[in-house]
């Protein structure tokens, strides 16, 4: 009999040695707890039983998400694979049973092109905390990035010659470089020029006024103070601004394996999500752009499709 205990406290570990996020452990933590009480000796699962355990876990009589439903089984797949990896187990019970069908999730939401420049039109620039909020927007909506990947950037992972960022231990403990527009590299460089805290604190790129690295609380909340001041109606958190940048990509046409590497996706179907959304723009783009369009019976779209960092003028005359 294997102890159910140690396997899944031996497995949690695992990833965290691997360098999942504290989040994930979580989720596969209470997950995997649900799925313990429910058996006695993993090698007695059988299809039959993953079956039965998914439909008691998303027939709770709560409505949930996909995304839910996929997360109360996740960490059970990712379990038994773990298990046949390590030869403590020939056969995998899961094999072919589905999380959720991803093709139908949705996701978030993404701001028009109108309302993030009008994100970014908010922070005052006669204020140093202004002068770095607009940094951290310009660099969320330019290059992509996650909230724990710009917390990490320290003073020298931004090379503002060649506008690039160097993201160190991102998602899965990966490095990789990321571009980030002219209109994020001044807004940076006017940052660390004249805004940031001098301090010896630490390397932290972005600090708050004490000279402290700045926490993922006060970006969710400088992100709330703006989304307001905008009149924006829709939640605005840093993976909003993710995918927006994606979808404002997408839209302008650019090759979607490019966004994967600039996103730091494993997989290309996590990318190809994007594709999904805003069908209505993109049907207006395609009335406006294609050669057999008579453009002549169609009225121009509101709103021109540019690349992310060059959506019109700011109100102190600059490049938004």
């Amino acid at each position: 009999m294997l102890d159910v205990v140690n396997v899944i406290t031996g497995f949690i570990n695992q990833l965290k040695a691997s360098g999942y996020a504290e989040s994930t452990l979580d989720n596969y933590g209470r997950n995997l707890a649900l799925f313990k009480r429910y058996l006695l000796d993993l090698r007695s699962v059988t299809p039959q039983i993953i079956l039965e355990y998914q439909s008691r876990q998303v027939g709770t009589g709560m409505p949930l998400a996909e995304e839910s439903k996929a997360l109360r089984m996740r960490p059970v797949k990712r379990l038994f694979e773990h298990m046949v990896d390590a030869h403590r187990l020939l056969v995998n019970p899961t094999e072919g049973i589905v999380e959720t069908c991803r093709k139908h999730r949705k996701i978030g939401p993404v701001l028009t092109l109108e309302e993030m420049k009008a994100l970014l039109s908010r922070p005052d620039l006669s204020l140093t905390t202004g002068i770095r909020d607009r940094a951290i927007l310009e660099v969320f909506y330019s290059s992509g990035i996650r909230l724990r990947e710009l917390l990490n950037l320290e003073m020298y992972d931004a090379d503002l010659k060649e506008r690039v960022l160097f993201i160190r231990m991102g998602k899965g403990r990966k490095d990789r470089i990321v571009p980030i527009g002219k209109n994020a590299a001044k807004r940076l460089e006017s940052y660390l020029h004249s805004a940031r805290p001098k301090t010896d604190a630490g390397k932290a790129l972005f600090l708050n006024r004490s000279g402290y690295p700045l926490s993922g609380g006060s970006v969710h909340a400088l992100l709330r103070k703006y989304r307001f001041a905008a009149g924006i109606k829709k939640p605005v958190s840093p993976h909003t601004l993710r995918r927006t940048c994606a979808t404002h990509l997408l839209q302008q046409g650019v090759d979607i394996r490019y966004i994967q590497e600039l996103l730091g996706h494993k997989r290309l179907e996590t990318t190809q999500v994007y594709t999904k959304v805003m069908p209505m723009e993109v049907k207006q783009t395609h009335e406006r752009t294609h050669p057999n369009e008579d453009k002549r019976h169609h009225s121009p779209v509101s709103e021109p499709f540019e690349r992310p960092g060059t959506i019109g003028k700011d109100r102190d005359g600059s490049a938004i």
